[in-house]
């Protein structure tokens, strides 16, 4: 259910997949979470369930898809 996640590491924010590995290091956790928005590796999807994690504690975010007009 969960492909990405989005992990604080070294005052960075991580977007990581599952299968393909890191994908990009961000400035904050909104910028992170804006590219696994964007990330085609589930095309089609209207909503992308992420995994958060900060200091050891663990969110779930359910985003929100951009369409393409």
């Amino acid at each position: 259910m969960f492909d990405l996640t989005v992990v604080a590491k070294s005052g960075r924010w991580v977007l990581v997949d599952d299968v393909a590995g890191e994908l990009g290091a961000f400035a904050s956790q909104a910028d992170a979470l804006r590219a696994a928005c964007a990330y085609e590796a589930l095309p089609g999807d209207e909503y992308r369930y992420v995994l958060i994690q900060e200091e050891g504690e663990w969110e779930e975010a359910l985003l929100e898809v951009p369409r393409l007009h």
